[in-house]
């Protein structure tokens, strides 16, 4: 260094930052390259923006992953027939005759068939399946396993609500891997040309309505479009369905026999692959174990870890319940074989003393402001929940009419209780009057020689039913006998994830295996299959997927349906590979953090139903049917998803009982017609009052011996407001029944 001067290391100049939130691609490249980004304290599992290279090489290992499945699917077509499922939406359109003009076999097809043709043209085999156009189940199973869906649309009759929109709504609904639209009668119908491109362009809205990716329908008249039509399921991936290739093996039956003790099944594997372990279901007559799968030259035989049939775990020694808990597979995903009530040690202390044989449990229900006034509490208290001075002064005021009228009055002065005769006139008044203009649904009504005492005593009074503490073990009466047998998953959606991965690691035969499968069923079933008529199909399962849970499924109303869906009525519902009917309990969808959620006597618009089923480890789509004697034999009434088989989900169905103001002044009210005996109204006491304008109270006092009392609220009532109290009691999921066509 001389001079005073000093060299630089470099000759460029390093700018000033552009002062802005926005940086180039440039700038971030420079600020990330050769740099490991420390994560803050607060910013812990955000990752840092990847590079430009980074994401170029995400991008190129997305898309070798997609060319390489689109191989393996591929692959396995080139070497097992398309399922081609052929459906008419109207009665003057024949599918035979569609599927003779696609098929191009020269020999007659018989109704409802199976058939297996070879296109020399197109180099590809397909199976033809006809199902029966009578039965909506039957339509329904075909679809299910069919590669290519064809839809027959008329182009004289329209597509029906009763029969037509039904077939394309449960088609839907269950998952369909694609579909074609095809017009048989569109030439001979209108042989000019004009009118053809007028009914096409009005069935291609209707079609695209549901299939909004399938732009084009196939006149089978004209050749050239019938040839078009050919090459699309021959040349054509079909998609995939998720619940169905992606989340477990399937077979679709070749060959069907039986040995003498194993059903025999010979087809191509699909889906994510079997194992000898697991159980496989057979649509429509239940679940069974795997005798042996062959391979070519190999045979694979189950093991010690074999799956069982049970459908209920064993019965749980409540002694040991600290040790009878699963930890399943890793860290996060546990299944547990029970969970138990918690011994509630840090459970804070009440203010108030409780009365006489009150559990601890019990003392959860009981409301701790309102408690200074119950006859059986071993010490007293003070009650401070509302302003007691502006309510002792409001009741000085207060008389009563010795008319007792109907409408609300503000008249002061002592209560006199009216004749026998005179209350049971005004009641009947006012029943009537109550029917006419019902203002709560759950509403109920105590007789005047009824103790609602008894009659209301598996119901319990809360504040909030959102942030109330209800127990999902507690013991009662009406719960089912089998609820501390049934498969509990602490993580559902994690332990799915989990099932998943490890099905499809430890598949010994592959997607695109030919192999034989045999099957511990008797010999009736072989005898009830009719592989010409029918698809033969196994599905299989995970482990733990015959166990019966507490199901829930997401449910919507189909909008065209108009008659009511009450609670526990009998349902058939599909959800993925299994039917089964169900008499579900419909409750509210909210997100509260008990989990406790009303139970709704009608389906409005959509619910979660909840029932004692086998559970699934996918979301599968679910359909609802209501059972009939008419048209397809089935009524569709609405779709949903299965959500999950969580066992502590509590539904409360509430009770209403509603009294009616007689005398007002300012915050105190004189109700009558909720009750109709001292010791109702003195039991009761620590519920709340509501009314239907938002205003809540408490009972004060009994008055007089036929059932009125005096209430304060936290405002002043209108002459129109209703009194009412809400009670909730548990009602508990019932066990589903096996569906039998």
């Amino acid at each position: 260094m001389a001079g005073g001067t000093s060299h630089r290391s470099t000759l460029k100049k390093d700018h000033k930052r552009f002062k802005s939130r926005h940086s180039t691609k440039g700038q971030l490249k420079n600020e990330h390259k050769g740099k490991v980004e420390k994560t803050a304290a607060g910013n812990k599992g955000r990752s840092r923006p990847l590079s430009k290279i980074e994401r170029r090489n995400l991008a190129k290992q997305l898309k070798q992953n997609k060319i390489d499945d689109t191989k393996q699917i591929r692959r396995m077509y080139d070497s097992v027939e398309k399922n081609v499922c052929v459906i008419s939406l109207t009665e003057d359109v024949d599918p035979v005759v569609i599927a003779q003009r696609l098929s191009g076999s020269e020999d007659q097809l018989a109704y409802p068939s199976i058939t297996v043709v070879k296109n020399t043209r197109f180099k590809s085999t397909m199976r033809f399946v006809i199902p029966d156009h009578s039965s909506m189940l039957a339509i329904l199973d075909a679809a299910r396993v069919a590669d290519f869906v064809v839809f027959g649309l008329s182009a004289t009759e329209e597509v029906s609500p009763q029969f037509g929109e039904q077939i394309l709504r449960g088609v839907i609904g269950q998952g369909i891997a694609s579909a074609v639209g095809v017009l048989p009668n569109l030439v001979s119908a209108y042989p000019k040309r004009n009118l053809q491109l007028d009914v096409r362009q009005s069935l291609q809205s209707f079609f695209n309505h549901f299939f909004p990716a399938e732009d084009k329908l196939y006149a089978l008249e004209v050749e050239s479009e019938l040839l078009n039509c050919q090459r699309v399921f021959c040349q054509r991936i079909p998609q995939q369905i998720t619940w169905r290739d992606h989340h477990r093996g399937w077979l679709l039956a070749d060959n069907v026999g039986h040995d003498g003790n194993h059903l025999v099944l010979e087809g191509v594997v699909r889906g994510i692959g079997l194992h000898a372990n697991r159980l496989v279901h057979l649509p429509n007559f239940g679940d069974f174990q795997i005798a042996k799968i062959e391979l070519k030259e190999t045979e694979y035989l189950p093991d010690e870890d074999r799956d069982t049939l049970d459908q209920l775990n064993p019965e749980v020694d409540m002694e040991d319940v600290n040790d009878d808990i699963e930890d399943f597979y890793s860290e996060g995903v546990r299944m547990e074989g029970r969970s138990y009530i918690d011994a509630g040690n840090n459970r804070p202390t009440r203010r108030f003393a409780l009365p006489k044989g009150t559990s601890d449990y019990q003392a959860k229900w009981l409301i701790d402001d309102v408690l200074e006034d119950v006859s059986d509490v071993e010490e007293e208290s003070e009650f401070t929940g509302f302003d007691n001075d502006d309510a002792m002064e409001d009741d000085q005021d207060v008389e009563f009419d010795d008319t007792a009228s109907m409408a609300p009055t503000e008249a002061t002065g002592m209560h006199i209780d009216l004749s026998p005769e005179e209350e049971e006139r005004q009641l009947a008044e006012f029943r009537k009057l109550e029917h006419e203009d019902a203002e709560f649904p759950d509403e109920i009504e105590l007789h005047p020689s009824e103790s609602g005492k008894e009659r209301l005593a598996a119901y319990r009074g809360v504040k909030s039913l959102a942030g109330c503490d209800w127990d999902y073990d507690e013991f009662d009466v009406e719960a089912p006998q089998e609820w501390s047998k049934l498969l509990r998953v602490g993580n559902y959606k994690a332990t799915a994830n989990k099932l998943h991965k490890d099905a499809e690691a430890a598949a010994q035969c592959g997607m695109g295996t030919r192999v034989r499968l045999y099957i511990d069923a008797p010999a009736a079933v072989m005898e009830s299959l009719n592989p010409q008529v029918a698809p033969v199909v196994v599905f299989g399962l995970m482990p733990h997927e015959n166990k019966y849970g507490v199901c829930n499924w997401q449910f919507s109303k189909w909008e065209d349906y108009e008659k009511p869906i009450a609670s526990e009525q009998p349902l058939v519902v599909q959800y993925g590979f299994r039917r089964i009917i169900i008499n579900p309990l419909f409750s509210g969808q909210q997100h509260h953090k008990n989990n406790v959620q009303k139970f709704e006597s009608f389906v409005h618009d959509s619910a979660v139903a909840t029932a004692l089923a086998p559970v699934t480890f996918s979301q599968a789509p679910s359909l609802f049917f209501k059972p009939t004697s008419e048209g397809l034999g089935v009524e569709f009434v609405g779709q949903g998803t299965f959500l999950n088989c969580d066992h502590t989900r509590i539904i409360a169905q509430r009770a209403v009982l509603t009294g009616h103001p007689v005398k007002i002044h300012k915050r105190v009210v004189t109700v009558r017609y909720m009750f109709f005996n001292t010791d109702d109204i003195n039991y009761f006491k620590a519920i709340p009052l509501f009314t239907k304008s938002g205003r809540t109270g408490f009972i004060k006092e009994s008055l007089g011996t036929h059932g009125y009392f005096k209430a304060t609220f936290d405002g002043k009532l209108t002459s129109q407001d209703i009194v009412g109290m809400s009670m909730y009691k548990r009602v508990w999921p019932r066990m589903a029944q096996e569906f039998t066509p």
